[in-house]
């Protein structure tokens, strides 16, 4: 009788499109060949078959590192998105910059005070700094 193992981990089976490719991975090699032939026909004429090879190399190596490569469980373009964020447009010394909310209380209770001087002196007819009647 036939065994077969079965990984105790199904997440990271992918299921397959063509042979052992998966759809993502057919969708980035297409477009590598239609973008990477032209490029070469046309650097062939202009700078002959071993550069133009080159050139060939160059301009499909992206797509076929954007259908094979995962980091982390992220495909390569989300990481290398991650990877500029945070390298350069977050930055990398995070000053705290929390409020004191016991400063603006302490404020308006200030105010309060103030205005409760202002109103008694009001009322019994002479002003003095400290709210209290001079006598």
């Amino acid at each position: 009788m036939a065994y077969v193992d079965v990984p105790k981990d199904l997440t990271n089976i992918k299921t397959k499109f063509i042979g052992h490719f998966t759809k993502r991975q057919c969708i980035c090699f297409g477009l590598g060949i239609v973008v990477g032939f032209p490029g070469y026909f046309i650097a062939r004429a202009a700078i002959g078959t071993t550069a133009a090879f080159y050139v060939l190399i160059a301009i499909m190596a992206p797509f076929f590192l954007f259908g094979i490569v995962e980091k982390d469980g992220l495909p390569l373009e989300v990481y290398m998105l991650n990877f500029i964020r945070h390298t350069f447009a977050y930055p990398q010394i995070r000053v705290e910059e929390a409020e004191n909310i016991y400063e603006y209380y302490d404020e308006r209770r200030k105010k309060e005070i103030k205005m409760m001087a202002q109103k008694r002196a009001k009322r019994k007819g002479v002003k003095s700094p400290h709210g209290r009647q001079k006598k």
